[in-house]
């Protein structure tokens, strides 16, 4: 075997990519943005960064969605590491991604967007530069498996939302129709919705009830699932 000198090992780069999910107009949607540098200029790509020697990977991971809405307080999971050896064109790149869930308007104090800095629906991104469309693939599985087992969905939603507004997340997350019938009476074996004493007035036909979720049920169920 080649003998490889200690400092061959640390001649590597560690980034740190966020997917961040919004729910607006019933759509899932996906915050990207577009490259300003070579070799992959005006290539659409996630949110990342290569982390700083003194950086950890959640104190790089808040930083990226600090940046991104003025508000690092958002529910944020370490999905995986992405490490194929020529992922990244300028030399060796180890990736960790995550994932975090945006409650739109209300998590975002601050943001970009403009030609180079938007949400589009998860159904309509583009390529993306690096292996960042494999990442998204994968934070897509991942948050489709924990709305299955957790209610983890209501981190996308305002505080007052409609059981039709749910269905529709539920159903985007997914990626199928669901039956309403039976949708809705699995919420109420789950007993984890707060039916309040108004209706959404933003809409001018027929008005919907509001509904907020059951906090002492919720944390029981993201603790120890459906």
């Amino acid at each position: 075997m080649k003998d490889i000198l200690l400092d061959e090992y640390f001649k590597l780069g560690v980034s740190v990519t966020v997917v961040l999910y919004g729910f607006e107009s019933g759509k899932l949607q996906v915050y990207i943005q577009k490259i300003r540098t070579n070799p992959y200029a005006n290539a659409w790509s996630l949110p990342g960064k290569l982390i700083l020697p003194e950086e950890s990977l959640v104190e790089a991971s808040e930083g990226i969605v600090m940046e991104v809405i003025g508000n690092k307080d958002i529910y944020l999971e370490q999905l995986n590491a992405f490490g194929k050896i020529y992922r990244h064109p300028l030399g060796r790149v180890i990736d960790v991604a995550f994932y975090g869930l945006i409650n739109m308007p209300e998590d975002i104090k601050a943001q970009r967007t403009d030609k180079e800095n938007m949400w589009i629906p998860i159904k309509e991104v583009p390529q993306l530069a690096y292996d960042h469309n494999d990442v998204l693939k994968l934070a897509s599985q991942r948050l489709k498996r924990r709305l299955i087992n957790r209610p983890i969905g209501f981190k996308l939603l305002p505080q007052e939302f409609t059981l039709t507004e749910l269905q529709q997340l539920y159903e985007e997350i997914l990626d199928r129709p669901l039956d309403k019938r039976n949708f809705r009476k699995k919420l109420t074996k789950l007993d984890i919705l707060t039916a309040e004493g108004h209706e959404d007035t933003s809409n001018p036909g027929r008005k919907p009830r509001l509904f907020k979720f059951n906090q002492e049920k919720y944390h029981e169920y993201m603790e120890h699932g459906f």
